[in-house]
């Protein structure tokens, strides 16, 4: 006898029979289902009947009548309560550069030795209920063609096979994807700047039909775009994130003459940074600079109008991850910047004599030809928690604020000699024995902002006789 049963939505089905007979299920007129059900003499069942047309053939063993009954019904409606045992929170780690995604959760609390994960992605709303996941999975992946060999099968392939460790999906459609008692996921083949909706669900191993939504999440699937530079003026940006690889991009302005000019860009570490960077060119990297600890120009001669170099900024080392942080950058296709003086090729601040209360210093004089002047900045670095003051952070406000710093001892900002000299010389006094100081050496514009040579830490004498 054949029976037929039209389902308007997708539901899970149970099928009782009043004796053990011969049957078979067609869905659609098309897939067998007899094997994507659980395997019982008197009931047929399936987790997730998808929505339309089921043929019921029936063969009984003798003669006599037969009582059939199909149940559209869930088992977790039985389970009022099974929603607030559940404390399952999902974790997300994100490879943008390689369109993945790693998806991690926890085991269920409720029979966790029975209940095995479905994980359901999608890029159109979140889902509360798996069949209708399923039926949105179906739909998506194989109305084209629904008397493929996949789609024969497509309940064999949610429940009864398990997925790989690493999955590719289409961000286009629902995705199932059933994960056994694993509770992770690499998931490949996103699709950047897309929110894609996250639920892991539980299927229960022992009680048919049992499934139940254990957690949901959402995430901003986004690639950084390199940030845009500004010709002269100094962006201090961050360098965290992404493993602490940073892109800052610029593009030549046109110039009035068709002469080639030279880029160039002026790198500050900030906080400690030691940083490596590289400059891309089309792909191609035409500029490498490690282990930049200072203030430091990178020159890139021959540039051409409208071309675009992007910069690559990362931490050195390991250890350099934890702490880098900032950094300050600026770059101009001009000889000079316009409102930064140049730094001579050395920057060391050279100790000349120490004692108890004074320093000599003495440092390479500027290159600049405009207007400048030098300025000396002492701090006082406490002997007790030397860690609350970084002695490295050369993006510091050099200008009337910095007496305000909790650590300040004294400025003074000497005249420079009319006459130029390789070397510049001065003494600090006032200073205390045995204490330790920071120094300070800038180079000022008269109408620009200050750069700062290499810092200098000294320790005083703590007897000094002939003082």
């Amino acid at each position: 006898h054949r029976f037929v049963l039209q389902l308007n939505t997708s539901t899970p089905l149970n099928i009782n029979f009043s004796q053990i007979v011969a049957r078979k299920l067609y869905f659609n007129k098309s897939a067998n289902l007899i094997r994507s059900s659980k395997a019982n003499q008197r009931t047929l069942i399936l987790h997730c009947a998808l929505k339309g047309q089921y043929d019921l053939f029936v063969q009984a063993r003798h003669r006599g009548s037969i009582k059939i009954e199909a149940h559209a019904w869930r088992s977790r409606d039985q389970w009022i309560l099974l929603n607030r045992t559940q404390c399952v929170n999902i974790r997300i780690q994100n490879r943008v550069r390689k369109r993945q995604m790693i998806v991690k959760w926890n085991k269920s609390k409720f029979d966790f030795h029975a209940v095995q994960y479905c994980l359901v992605v999608s890029t159109l709303h979140a889902h509360k209920d798996l069949c209708a996941a399923i039926d949105e999975y179906v739909s998506g992946g194989y109305d084209k063609n629904p008397r493929s060999c996949a789609f024969f099968n497509i309940l064999d392939l949610v429940f009864g096979k398990q997925a790989e460790k690493s999955k590719k999906i289409d961000p286009h459609i629902t995705n199932v994807i059933c994960t056994g008692s694993r509770t992770q996921q690499v998931i490949r083949g996103l699709a950047i700047n897309y929110i894609y909706y996250l639920d892991v669900f539980g299927v229960h191993t022992k009680r048919e039909n049992l499934t139940f939504h254990l957690s949901s999440s959402s995430v901003y699937f986004n690639r950084t775009q390199p940030t845009a530079l500004k010709t002269h003026a100094l962006n201090i940006v961050k360098i965290t994130g992404l493993h602490g690889i940073q892109v800052f991009s610029y593009k030549i302005p046109s110039a009035k003459d068709a002469a080639k000019v030279t880029l160039r860009y002026l790198i500050l570490p900030c906080g400690g940074t030691e940083v490596d960077a590289k400059i891309v060119k089309q792909r191609s990297i035409i500029g490498n600079e490690k282990n930049i600890y200072k203030a430091t120009y990178i020159d890139v001669p021959s540039v051409s109008d409208g071309e675009r170099y992007m910069i690559r900024f990362k931490p050195s080392n390991d250890d350099e991850v934890l702490r880098a942080n900032k950094i300050a950058l600026a770059v101009t296709t001009d000889i000079v910047f316009n409102q930064f003086p140049e730094l001579p090729e050395n920057t060391t601040i050279f100790e000349v004599r120490t004692q108890c209360r004074s320093t000599e210093i003495a440092w390479y004089s500027s290159p600049e030809l405009r207007g400048i002047q030098y300025c000396i900045i002492v701090f006082n670095l406490p002997q007790r928690n030397r860690s609350s003051f970084d002695y490295t952070n050369y993006c510091m406000d050099f200008g009337k604020r910095v007496t305000e710093h909790p650590q300040f001892h004294s400025k003074k900002c000497p005249k420079k000699e009319k006459i130029s000299s390789l070397m510049e010389t001065d003494a600090i006094f006032n200073l205390l024995p045995g204490e330790t100081y920071l120094i300070y050496v800038t180079v000022n514009l008269i109408d620009g902002k200050p750069l700062p040579y290499q810092s200098l830490k000294v320790k005083m004498y703590q007897h000094c006789p002939n003082e």
